[in-house]
């Protein structure tokens, strides 16, 4: 008898590693962006008073409106991402105006003419091309920094569990990316401005922008897009349009019509006195919520008309459900109004404090009698290291001791505490600031005697015999704010909100911080402009040698306002009442996989898919789920810019 052949065994493919394959071209393009941008923010202070021999008020104003229009551009860049161009194609158009804009400052601070002499102030064309090229880098980051995420997030696919694994792996390496990044930008890139060249320090991330184009072009082929349907942001608007239009006359749903719209709308609200007012009972803390978004709320009535405007047809343009989403975002605005100072606050620590530092002892002493100057922009990083290490501390810690305690600490209730080390650290800045100006008055400066403290000093202001170490504590104050106020604020948006409009969360973070930096420049603004009425001389608290100026008050009228802005948020958090927000994670079939393992033919760019995949990052409300609606026209998915948060985002607020 023949022996039977056996026939091989196929193995079946693997797919390739979405981590590893692809992810690389999009962490390579964070990590060369953010490089960038820090390595022109960061000591973009000193450039101003050194370079464009501008007053120390006057420098801070103008830093404070460029990074607050680094938070406000990307609103835009988010909008065109989810309605019209889709995350790709946002992000490349925006990576070359932010090139542009590099190549200009580069340019600015190289070409002969283009900066002012020693000792002069910038001309008008001088101030043009340096501000241009600034505010077309602000519009440029309005592309990149909701979308880059996002899009990586996009790569994963939800239905495979290697997928789900691996994103959680992504956000942990984009997010070290973004550290390293901006730790090399702080003190490598700083110190070439200071010690070799301006123009070098500024082509240094011009370069790396570049990179960071070429590299996540590279990746082109691999990616998986997901097409734009419609942006939350303009769900919100359509919403509060709708009822602001509406007649008088009109009124909103009956009862009878909400139960048939959305029986969850009817479900029990959670208020902050259940489950010691923590959550509300989300799922956060593995407490599901019996019933979807909760019961309608008796707030914000008058939007209640938006549902009841119809299109041709009879059929009601808005659903009471997305209605009484639209409510749930705006239910958030009185803590986002009580929060704005708090940037504001924070704003200080990338002007003042290293214009703060430069009037101080910076060397070091290294081997063989031989001393290095420490950049004043530098001591940031102990803000950065500072979050790195509490937030395991905070997470690890306190809240399980408070919880074993029975006193668990709620999410107001954390952004309150970190308002209160807000206060502490301008406290500390002020006391800092004024041993400094005590030290300075007594002769202890380079080269200085008590008996020349009034002599002019020009454009050259004397550094005092104080180690600049003295800042460590208040960078660490506001590294433990930031803990405390950053992330809790951030937490709250994101799960007081319906999973469609987590979008609409980030962007009240984002915006918050773009009014609390117009505000800190509206507010150096009108201190420099009273104390100079004040002062006898003309000067003011914040003039050019601020040796001559007192710094220290403006901490000190910095931590009184906010104080009272303290006292002001434990009254709106008094009044707030925690929703049971139910967030879901819906798996969903996707229609486009990256090529298997072996021999990978040479892919095309991908066709964009629909806008269904969700994420436990961020879930999104699926079609014929209940509570959707069929009967209105508008759609029911959502994109999803400018929402990606991991749990605990070990990072300042500013790198996210």
């Amino acid at each position: 008898m023949a022996s039977a052949e056996l026939s091989p065994i196929e193995e079946p493919q693997r797919r390739r590693s979405t981590l590893l394959t692809v992810c690389p071209f999009i962490l390579g393009n964070e990590f060369c962006e953010r490089l960038a941008f820090y390595g022109l923010s960061t000591n973009m202070i000193i450039y101003l008073t050194k370079v464009m021999g501008e007053d120390n008020g006057f420098a801070a104003i103008q830093l404070n409106l460029f990074e607050g229009t680094c938070y406000l551009t990307p609103l835009l860049g988010a909008w065109l991402a989810d309605s019209l161009w889709g995350r790709y194609k946002t992000i490349i158009v925006f990576s070359v105006i932010y090139f542009l804009g590099m190549v200009m400052l580069a340019a600015s601070a190289w070409l002969p003419g283009l900066t002012p002499s020693p000792d002069e102030y910038a001309s008008p064309l001088q101030n043009a091309a340096l501000y241009t090229s600034l505010y077309v880098i602000a519009l440029g980051t309005g592309g990149i920094k909701p979308n880059v995420s996002a899009f990586g997030a996009d790569q994963f696919d939800e239905a495979d569990p290697k997928d789900r694994k691996e994103k959680t792996s992504f956000f942990n390496w984009f997010y070290f990316f973004v550290n390293i990044g901006s730790l090399l930008a702080v003190t490598v890139i700083v110190w070439v401005q200071e010690n070799i060249s301006w123009a070098v320090g500024f082509a240094i991330p011009a370069a790396c922008m570049a990179l960071a184009i070429i590299t996540f072009v590279a990746g082109s082929p691999l990616y998986t897009h997901v097409a734009p349907t419609e942006s939350p942001l303009s769900r919100v608007f359509k919403v509060v349009w709708a009822a602001w239009k509406a007649p008088r006359g009109l009124h909103g749903a009956s009862e009878a019509e909400r139960a048939g719209d959305s029986g969850s709308l009817s479900d029990p609200l959670l208020t902050n006195g259940h489950n010691g007012g923590l959550y509300g009972g989300t799922s956060q803390y593995g407490m599901e919520p019996p019933g979807g978004m909760g019961r309608r709320t008796q707030s914000l009535q008058w939007l209640d008309k938006a549902a009841e405007v119809r299109v041709a047809g009879g059929a009601r343009r808005f659903s009471v459900r997305q209605v009484e989403e639209v409510k749930l975002v705006l239910r958030l605005l009185p803590v986002f109004g009580a929060t704005l100072l708090y940037w504001t606050i924070y704003m200080q620590m990338g002007s003042f404090f290293v214009a703060q530092g430069v009037l101080m002892d910076r060397s070091v002493p290294l081997p063989g009698g031989r001393r290095f100057v420490i950049p004043a922009a530098s001591l940031s990083m102990i803000n950065t290291l500072a979050i790195v290490m509490l937030i395991p501390m905070y997470d690890k810690l306190l809240v399980p001791l408070l919880r074993k305690l029975g006193r668990p600490i709620t999410l107001l209730q954390r952004i309150g505490w970190g308002l209160v080390v807000c206060v502490v650290s301008m406290l500390i800045a002020a006391y800092v600031e004024w041993y400094r100006l005590k030290l300075f008055h007594e002769g202890y400066y380079e080269g200085g005697t008590a008996d020349d403290v009034t002599a002019p000093l020009g454009h050259h202001p004397k550094v005092v015999q104080m180690s600049v170490w003295w800042q460590v504590p208040q960078y660490l104050a506001v590294g433990l704010s930031e803990v405390f106020t950053s992330i809790g604020q951030l937490e709250l948006f994101y799960d007081q909100a319906p999973d469609v409009m987590r979008s609409c969360s980030m962007a009240l973070q984002l915006l918050s911080v773009c009014i609390g930096s117009y505000l800190s420049g509206a507010l150096v603004l009108g201190v420099s402009m009273v104390s100079s009425r004040w002062d006898p001389v003309g000067q003011g608290w914040l003039p050019k040698d601020l040796n001559q100026g007192r710094l220290d008050l403006f901490f000190l009228c910095l931590a009184a306002l906010m104080f009272l802005n303290l006292l002001l948020f434990l009254w709106v958090a008094a009044h707030y009442e925690y929703k049971a927000v139910e967030h879901r994670r819906t798996v969903l079939p996707r229609s486009q996989q990256r090529p298997p393992l072996p021999r990978p033919p040479a892919p095309t760019r991908s066709q964009p898919v629909p806008s269904l995949a969700a994420s436990l990052a961020h879930p999104q409300a699926v079609p014929g789920a209940p509570g959707s609606v069929p009967s209105s026209p508008a759609p029911a998915i959502f994109s999803r810019s400018v929402t990606f948060m991991p749990k605990s985002p070990a990072m300042p607020a500013p790198f996210r």
